[in-house]
């Protein structure tokens, strides 16, 4: 939210910080700057967070994402951190890696300030304010969205669906003391407890983060503790506040705490050793000493794997790009908007959640949206009273499908460039044998 409100659309970065400096970006109301912080060299991410809003920002008008010594180090396992708006917890790392990509620039994190609050520019403010009520009352009534996932957090989810185990209908039946009883928790005193963090963003309607938390009652430290937990039940280890340890020394490093987990239980596998509580604190420690074994942990799943490739029963454990379980599904959704009636299923379902991404939604909130023949209009409409622009659901949803054959075209070209530099070095030779130096 904090760049829009600046006017900042995106960031674009070029090239890299040559200095073995880390380096911050820093963004406020008069403007950008580029600061080299040396204190901030392998620090704990609380501890940067911490830096930067009380020595380069202002407090709580500060928002932050960036890196931690594990993304420094180029480890394919690093995740990115984002801060909360205020209040606990201070901030969350996300899946899927990208912090090698910030280390690879030199760049340990960048900082947006502003005092702005909910004052970005609408066209429309009556009828923003009808749609996206209308909007938020569709996602809270479905099932998922208002239940499922604000209990039980998004791999716990998975399980049960997988295990056909999944009864939505009961799920909004299960008292709250349940709900909050179930949930992986870390302790807060009852005094003094700073504001609790419900949601990932201000005003989210699902609130997958401590939705069902009071003030002096504990609470989720992250929406990945949930997956954290549900990863150790492989080693055995069902101990909600071992979870919640494990998750924050995993996060001060800026690693990935659930694929880490997935690569200890790879790991511990092949080397037929059972790895209990003691030993996956020490696999963290390998890491941060960045030790041979700590580098191997840190290689993700697909990297480790590449070690032991003749362990070949193991091949499943490997984590997958979620587009290689495709041919797995047969997709069947029960209606397309007017106008992309033609779309095959799958291409229908993938270009919804580009739609989601393209305007910055959850995509938490696609089963109610997908579902539902109103939602994707009510999009078009808070599109158009925020820009003043008038499309049609089809038109988000048809964009979304020529960014899909935009991305599918770069990956083709980029395969086929590969392919013909995979030339033999022997051709070193005929190089030099049928040509000659262009300066000669």
């Amino acid at each position: 939210m904090a760049p829009t409100l600046l006017g900042i659309v995106a960031i674009v970065i070029t090239g890299k910080n040559p200095e073995n400096v880390p380096a911050v970006l820093s963004f406020d109301e008069d403007g950008g700057q580029i600061l080299k912080v040396l204190c901030l060299k392998e620090r704990e991410i609380s501890e940067t967070i911490s830096y930067i809003r009380n020595n380069i920002g202002r407090g709580k008008d500060t928002a932050a994402i960036g890196i931690g010594s594990a993304g420094e180090h180029l480890l394919p396992i690093a995740s990115v951190f984002t801060t909360y708006p205020e209040g606990n917890p201070l901030f969350n790392c996300a899946r899927g890696g990208m912090g090698d990509v910030f280390g690879s620039k030199g760049l340990k994190a960048v900082a947006v300030t502003t005092k702005a609050n909910f004052t970005s520019k609408v066209v429309n403010v009556t009828e923003m304010e009808r749609a996206s009520k209308r909007l938020a009352r569709i996602i809270i009534d479905h099932p998922v969205c208002g239940g499922a996932l604000p209990a039980y957090g998004s791999i716990t989810l998975m399980k049960m669906m997988k295990s056909n185990k999944l009864n939505l209908e009961s799920i909004k039946e299960i008292p709250q003391s349940k709900i909050i009883a179930e949930n992986q928790r870390v302790n807060l005193t009852k005094e003094g407890s700073p504001r609790i963090n419900r949601t990932c963003a201000p005003l989210c309607v699902v609130g997958c983060l401590n939705r069902h938390a009071r003030g002096n009652e504990t609470l989720l430290a992250s929406p990945a503790e949930s997956e954290v937990s549900a990863a150790l039940e492989d080693f055995g280890i069902e101990d909600a506040a071992f979870a919640s340890r494990f998750n924050r020394i995993a996060f001060e490093q800026g690693i990935d705490s659930v694929e880490f987990l997935f690569c200890c239980a790879l790991y511990y596998k092949i080397k037929d050793m059972k790895a209990d509580k003691v030993t996956l604190l020490a696999a963290l420690n390998e890491v941060k000493e960045l030790t041979d074994l700590g580098r191997i942990l840190a290689s993700r799943t697909e990297g480790l794997y590449r070690l032991y490739q003749d362990h070949t029963k193991l091949l499943p454990m490997v984590t997958r790009p979620s587009i290689a379980e495709e041919h797995n599904f047969d997709i069947n959704l029960s209606f397309k908007v007017t106008g992309c009636e033609d779309l095959e299923d799958k291409q229908y379902l993938y270009a919804n959640m580009l739609t989601l991404g393209n305007l910055g939604i959850c995509l938490f909130t696609s089963f109610a949206i997908i579902e539902s023949r109103e939602a994707m209009d009510l999009l078009a409409v808070l599109f158009q009273a925020k820009t003043g622009r008038k499309l049609e659901a089809n038109d988000l949803i048809r964009y979304s499908v020529n960014c899909l054959k935009v991305e599918e075209d770069y990956e083709k070209q980029a395969k086929l460039l590969s392919l013909q530099k995979e030339i033999p070095e022997f051709v070193k030779v005929l190089h030099r044998y049928f040509g000659k130096g262009v300066d000669e």
